[in-house]
């Protein structure tokens, strides 16, 4: 918690430089020490923006991008915290009709914004409506409401949440999406069988695909902001952190931005690196690779959390060990997405979907025709690792 008010324990007073940004990370993942662990609680009990920081990350909250200090804000008793105290049961209650939209009930609630679904009083049809709840918004909260109509415009893919209408009520903006009848990724229950996990990856990648080719990186992947579908179709939503891109395929630089929910983060992001195509394909990875196992690999200890990639003990070989009988060729795959350095990761989603297409056809065909070829047999790029990464990653 650098830059935080001080650290308190047994009425010693600690300069706050002890806790860094990543220190807050590591906390949560529960690699501190002891002695620095029982500083951070002690002081996030007197700490309300602290202490709600704490419960945002244990509930695998998004992190926007001022929750990383800037400066110091005064608090009440003297004490300087760089945090806004949040109250999230200090909300704006929408009326029973919105602009022309009937309420009908909740579906889900974030930090600034709730989902409802409403029905359209203008014709028989439900919609998913987002509002923008705080009591007194924020340039934070429109901005966040602001990027993501600008983001969900562009694009126009069947992976992706279409946005049907933007508005305003009492100050506060609104969005109107189409209603998506079915469970968020994070309502499945892990692990899942992994061709099953396969179609999911498929559908993520393409999502993500659509959105990086119109030059918006979603920055905030993970179970709460997929939608899958009856059918099987997956959907993205939720691009209120999101940010655009030029041709680099790199977000704009400029202050230091840790964006995201920390459990989700590729390192480099930790650290401070501007987003990329990669970082999105890293949280596509952990995303899948829970999926399929119910867990997370282990990270390496340090202020720059990562897979730590021991001889036999990456992600592919943990993946084979924790579910026997997965394809090799997917197990390789997520492995790619998952490499700790960048430049080894598939560089693009379009590259990526054309990976996962290809094992998705060779399992097929095994199924069907009992043959059991090499998954990588005609794949076009060369064969997996003795840890499970792709060689040869100039060619993506």
């Amino acid at each position: 918690m650098r830059d935080c008010c001080l650290l308190f324990q047994g009425g010693t007073q600690l300069p706050s430089s002890c806790l860094r940004d990543e220190d807050v990370v590591a906390l949560f993942e529960g690699r501190l020490p002891v002695s620095v662990n029982v500083l951070a609680h002690h002081h996030a009990a007197r700490c309300a923006a602290c202490r709600t920081l704490l419960v945002t990350l244990a509930h695998g909250d998004a992190l926007p991008s001022d929750s990383v200090p800037l400066a110091l804000l005064p608090l009440e008793q003297g004490r300087r915290c760089s945090r806004r105290p949040s109250v999230p049961d200090a909300t704006w209650t929408p009326p029973a009709v919105l602009d022309g939209f009937r309420l009908e009930r909740l579906l889900g609630r974030g930090g600034m914004g709730a989902v409802y679904l409403a029905q359209d009083a203008r014709g028989d049809r439900r919609v998913a409506l987002k509002v923008c709840v705080a009591l007194q918004p924020d340039e934070r909260a429109l901005a966040s409401f602001a990027t993501e109509a600008r983001a969900i415009a562009r694009i126009q893919h069947p992976n992706v949440v279409t946005m049907e209408r933007v508005g305003e009520v009492d100050g506060r903006p609104y969005l109107v999406y189409e209603y998506v009848d079915g469970k968020s990724l994070a309502e499945l229950r892990p692990p899942l069988p992994w061709p099953r996990v396969l179609d999911i990856a498929v559908g993520l990648a393409a999502g993500l695909r659509a959105a990086h080719q119109c030059g918006v990186l979603h920055r905030d992947l993970k179970p709460g902001n997929a939608i899958l579908e009856p059918d099987g179709t997956v959907k993205l939503i939720d691009f209120g952190l999101a940010t655009f891109v030029g041709s680099g395929g790199t977000a704009p630089r400029g202050v230091r931005e840790v964006v995201g929910t920390p459990r989700y983060m590729a390192p480099e992001i930790r650290m401070g690196e501007s987003a990329t195509a990669r970082s999105d394909l890293y949280a596509l990875g952990l995303l899948v690779f829970e999926l399929c196992t119910g867990r997370l690999p282990p990270v390496r200890r340090g202020a720059c959390a990562a897979f730590k990639p021991e001889a036999g003990r990456g992600p592919a070989a943990l993946l084979t060990e924790w579910l026997p009988g997965i394809d090799p060729g997917f197990a390789a795959v997520i492995a790619c997405c998952l490499a700790e350095d960048p430049s080894e990761r598939f560089a693009q989603a379009d590259v990526l979907c054309a990976v996962l297409e290809h094992v998705r056809r060779l399992v097929a065909f095994q199924r069907t025709s009992r043959v059991f070829p090499t998954p990588w047999m005609g794949a076009g790029f060369p064969p997996p690792k003795d840890e499970g990464i792709l060689a040869g990653h100039n060619v993506f």
